[in-house]
C-alpha cells in the first residue's frame, strides 16, 4: 500500500533532510505562523511504519513542495505485527 502526502509548508533544504525523521528535531528556530511543533510527528510515524516493515521517505526540492511517502507491506504477519 502506498500513502503519499504533499506538504506546502516551509521548504526543506538538502542538508536538513537527514534530520527529518529524528526524534525531537525542529528544522527551524523560527516558529511557523499558526503552527506549533514538538518535532515528534515524523519520528513516531517512522517508528510505526518500521514496526510493520514498511518504509517512509521524503522527496523535496528546496523552494518547492515536499512529498512524504509511506509504503506498507501487502500482508502483515500477525505474529510480528
Amino acid at each position: 500500500m502506498y500513502i503519499g502526502v504533499r506538504d506546502n509548508g516551509p521548504r526543506i533544504s538538502e542538508d536538513k533532510k537527514p534530520l527529518l525523521l529524528q526524534r525531537c528535531v525542529k528544522l527551524s528556530n523560527k516558529p511557523t505562523t499558526g503552527e506549533s511543533s514538538t518535532g515528534l510527528g515524523l519520528s513516531i510515524t517512522k517508528q510505526l511504519v518500521e514496526m510493520i516493515h514498511g518504509d517512509i521517505t521524503c522527496e523535496s526540492v528546496f523552494g518547492q513542495d515536499s512529498t512524504f511517502s509511506v509504503i506498507l507491506p501487502k500482508k502483515i504477519d500477525a505474529e510480528n505485527g
